[in-house]
């Protein structure tokens, strides 16, 4: 893997996935307030079925490799989860800022729980 390639994987990818996480977070909303349109939902729902596959890209290969350790949720939303939640330690602190400054503020609910 050359340096381009390894650049796209590790800041690329969870840059797309944030872009892909704080449209579909708008998604809900506009469907939780009974406003979402059949064009809305053409050009939506393709949206959200890339942004789940990046998901699960981006946590087996960059959350492998940021967090030491093999996945064991489908999505990096799922991990953040748990781990910021769970043991006291450096993945919990790095779990919990990346939450708190990437995730929890979008999510309709002000926590994304993944």
């Amino acid at each position: 893997m050359n340096h381009l390639s390894l650049a796209l994987t590790f800041i690329a990818a969870p840059w797309l996935l944030w872009i892909f996480y704080t449209a579909a977070m708008r998604l809900k909303m506009v469907r939780d307030a009974g406003l979402l349109t059949p064009a809305m939902k053409v050009f939506g729902y393709p949206s959200l079925a890339f942004g789940l596959a990046l998901d699960l890209f981006v946590n087996v290969i960059v959350g492998s490799a940021l967090f030491l350790e093999p996945p064991r949720e489908w999505t990096l939303s799922g991990r953040l989860w748990r781990l910021s939640n769970g043991a006291a330690g450096w993945r919990q602190k790095l779990a919990l800022a990346i939450r708190s400054a990437l995730l929890d503020a979008i999510d309709p609910k002000g926590v994304h729980k993944g």
